[in-house]
């Protein structure tokens, strides 16, 4: 469905059941928002008036909020249809907003989180989402689409946000150079130290597989997951999570049970359970 888009959208304040067709990362006005890593503080992001966006800090504990307008339509980047949010520096000073919408030139702001000041506009040729930040918010990672019309298909890029610059070439396993990235993004996890991010792609038509990505070294390394032939659509990888124990990444059942385990330090996989 991915590869049929031709529709670009204005403002992107849709339900999730509208944005099968959408390429992700996408941004979202509204909604849940994004929570900080000690679950103190959530951040959303509305529709203003005349083209501005009002982002809200509203503390979890008692509701209390501060709130600041941005010119221009900007969203939590959303980072799976089913409504993983991301945005947060690991360090917790850093929120990234992203341009609603398909707009003829990508853009993001980022803010501090202590008074929703923008510290940085970004604006890139081309069709880019969020896809990381290293733990000190000074590298940015971005997945670059290739175009419209194949959504799916696409290349992760890192910005230096302190010299403002897009990286050249591409985040990639250097091990793996012919690994082509496709695929759906279904499922996240962060390493305690916000160094290392793990997502899991269903992949239609090959293997679903887990982007490793080093947000310090900007490196990645791709592992594929073994997967049935008879579901060539992966429609069962939406009902895998992943959790972190020291070295050990698990790929589990949302309804219980581990399906495989990998080593971060080998990526040697280990399966433990056939797809439901």
């Amino acid at each position: 469905m991915l590869a049929r888009l031709g529709v670009v959208f204005a403002v992107l304040v849709l339900a999730p059941s509208a944005l099968a067709a959408y390429p992700t990362p996408y941004a979202a006005q509204g909604g849940p928002g994004v929570v900080s890593n000690d679950g103190s503080v959530r951040f959303v992001a509305q529709r203003g008036s005349a083209g501005t966006t009002v982002v809200a800090a509203i503390k979890t504990s008692d509701g209390s909020r501060k709130s600041a307008k941005v010119g221009g339509e900007f969203g939590i980047p959303m980072l799976t249809y089913t409504g993983l949010a991301g945005g947060l520096s690991y360090d917790g000073k850093t929120l990234v907003l992203q341009r609603v919408g398909v707009p003829a030139k990508a853009q993001f702001v980022l803010l501090g989180t202590d008074d929703l000041a923008v510290h940085n506009r970004i604006v890139l040729d081309g069709l880019f989402g969020y896809d990381a930040l290293s733990p000190d918010g000074s590298k940015l990672y971005l997945i670059q689409h290739r175009s419209i019309g194949d959504a799916d298909h696409y290349v992760v890029r890192a910005y230096d946000v302190t010299r403002h610059k897009l990286l050249p070439g591409r985040i990639a396993d250097k091990t793996q150079k012919s690994w082509v990235m496709r695929g759906r993004a279904t499922t996240r996890v962060t390493s305690s130290d916000g160094r290392f991010v793990y997502t899991l792609y269903a992949n239609p038509g090959g293997y679903p597989f887990i982007h490793a990505l080093d947000t310090v070294m900007a490196t990645a390394h791709c592992i594929g997951i073994p997967w049935a032939a008879a579901d060539q659509r992966q429609t069962e990888v939406d009902n895998l999570v992943m959790s972190l124990r020291g070295t050990e990444l698990s790929v589990d059942w949302k309804t219980g049970g581990s399906y495989v385990t990998v080593d971060t330090k080998t990526w040697r996989v280990k399966k433990t359970s056939p797809v439901r």
